[in-house]
Parts: C-alpha cells; sequence; structure tokens
C-alpha cells in the first residue's frame, strides 16, 4: 500500500479584490466631487436685455454612483460592506449625506419635493404617517377605569350601571 502527501494549492476563484484601506478615502472625495451645481440658463432675451434663471444641477451621493466613481460593481460594494466593518461604516457616510440633502434641499424647494419623498422612503424608510381613529370618529373619549360603562352623546356624558 502506497501513502503519499498530495499538496493541492487553491487558487483564487475571479480576479483578485480592488479592496483596499484606499477606498475609505475614496468614499470621502466622491462626496466632496459629488455636489449640486448652479447654472444660469437663458430665460428671455430681446434687444434690450436678457433674463436668466438659475437652474440646480443635482449630484446626489448614491451608492450606486460611488461605484461607478471607483469602477467596480454595487453588489460588489455590498460584499466588501459585509466582510469590512470601517467600510460599512464609511459607507454609511453616503446614505446620511444623501438623506440630509434630499430632506433640506425637498423642504426648501431646490429638489422636486416628490421625488425626495420618494427617495427617502425608499432608501431611508421615512414614510407619511396618518393617523385614524377608528373607533370615536374625531370625538374625545371618556374612559372610566371602574365598572361602569360611560356613553357619550352630543348633549351630555351620562353613565349607566
Amino acid at each position: 500500500m502506497c501513502v503519499g502527501i498530495i499538496w493541492v494549492m487553491k487558487r483564487p476563484v475571479g480576479r483578485p479584490t480592488k479592496y483596499n484601506k484606499g477606498m475609505i478615502d475614496k468614499i470621502q472625495e466622491y462626496l466632496d466631487v459629488y455636489q449640486d451645481e448652479e447654472r444660469q440658463v437663458l430665460k428671455q432675451s430681446s434687444e434690450k436685455y436678457e433674463m436668466f434663471d438659475t437652474k440646480l444641477t443635482v449630484k446626489l451621493p448614491t451608492i450606486e454612483g460611488f461605484a461607478r466613481f471607483v469602477e467596480v460593481n454595487k453588489d460588489t460594494l455590498y460584499e466588501w460592506r459585509q466582510q469590512h466593518k470601517i467600510f460599512s461604516d464609511s459607507l454609511e457616510k453616503i446614505l446620511i449625506e444623501q438623506q440630509e440633502r434630499l430632506i433640506n434641499n425637498g423642504l426648501s424647494g431646490d429638489y422636486n419635493s416628490t421625488i425626495a419623498k420618494l427617495i427617502l422612503s425608499s432608501n431611508h424608510g421615512m414614510v407619511e404617517k396618518k393617523e385614524t381613529d377608528l373607533t370615536s370618529g374625531g370625538k374625545p373619549l371618556n374612559i372610566n377605569l371602574s365598572s361602569e360603562i360611560v356613553k357619550r352623546d352630543d348633549k351630555s356624558t351620562r353613565s349607566t350601571k
């Protein structure tokens, strides 16, 4: 019987990762570069004058935008997020910046409020809260913790036993 040792070298599957600690600095670079820009647009023109409007070119930071910025697939960023806590914490800066811009510029009217609301609800879990009182029809309820039943009518409150 022949017994031997076989050495098997594992080769990495796929391409080597592009992840390195410099990616954390790239997040801040991305946030610095992706800032909204104001531009002048001709509104009216005549022989005597020209009128301009100021328009905002929106550069809202997104995870997808950062993926394009560092030239990797967005799924790769999500994998790195799972594998590297420090990267996950840094990537969160993008979402925080996005949320802050959407709220502030949505309120000021610089961003389309409908689109801001949509992104805030889908990316940040913010929803419009509507409360409906189905029990009292909007009228205050009289609550008595004793054994009495308290009824409410339009003229007065009477208690019955």
